[in-house]
């Protein structure tokens, strides 16, 4: 019973879509009708600005470490429910009932879930995808790759089966929402995002 709790408790707050917030009180817009249409970080960067991306992506950062937080003290410091709590979270982020179920990728979501169940595994895979991110120029493989390697670490490296399961269903959740992305990318038409480049290009314009 505590599963269904933790799962429906992250569904309840993944539903909350910051790039929906700040786009309805900020912007005064739909983000869902600009771009890629995706109501998540890197279209509302993209399209917006940069300060309306981190914006959004700090509210779901928020929001997750809230539904985390409040399973993980509420239901005796359980490890495992925040696995759980984090299915609940991508599913409702990525198919939101309160949004038409037009919601996000889940990538911030997935990565305060990781951190919070294994912070060590969290952050080496985040940064592995980083430096992917940085050589491949993608946004969307890297993503895709840091959870799926945080979820065969938990089963493969700390033989923790029933999380380590739980983790690669969020990885197919991610998978499916990012499909698209993936098949213009390995047919040669993905969007390219230089971070050296922009790095680069902001500190130059400083001096």
């Amino acid at each position: 019973m505590d599963r269904l709790w933790a799962i429906l408790i992250g569904y309840l707050f993944g539903n909350f879509l910051f790039a929906m917030v700040v786009g309805k009180y900020c912007l005064h817009i739909d983000p869902t009708k600009y771009g890629s249409h995706n109501p998540g970080t890197a279209n509302m960067g993209a399209v917006f600005g940069k300060k309306w991306g981190i914006l959004t992506c700090l509210g779901d950062l928020i929001k997750s470490f809230l539904a985390v937080g409040i399973v993980y003290f509420g239901f005796k410091h359980n490890l495992l429910l925040i696995a759980y709590t984090g299915l609940g979270l991508v599913l409702g982020h990525c198919f939101p009932l309160l949004n038409k179920l037009q919601g996000g990728k889940g990538v911030a979501v997935a990565a305060v879930v990781a951190v919070c169940y294994n912070w060590q595994a969290g952050l080496i895979t985040l940064l592995i995808a980083l430096v992917l991110t940085i050589f491949m120029k993608n946004l969307t493989i890297p993503p895709q790759m840091f959870i799926l390697l945080f979820s065969v670490y938990i089963i493969f490296g700390l033989h923790e089966i029933e999380a380590g399961i739980i983790f690669l269903a969020i990885s197919a959740i991610m998978i499916i929402r990012f499909w698209r992305d993936s098949i213009d990318f390995f047919t040669g038409h993905g969007k390219k995002v230089d971070i050296l480049y922009s790095i680069k290009k902001k500190l130059l314009r400083r001096n």
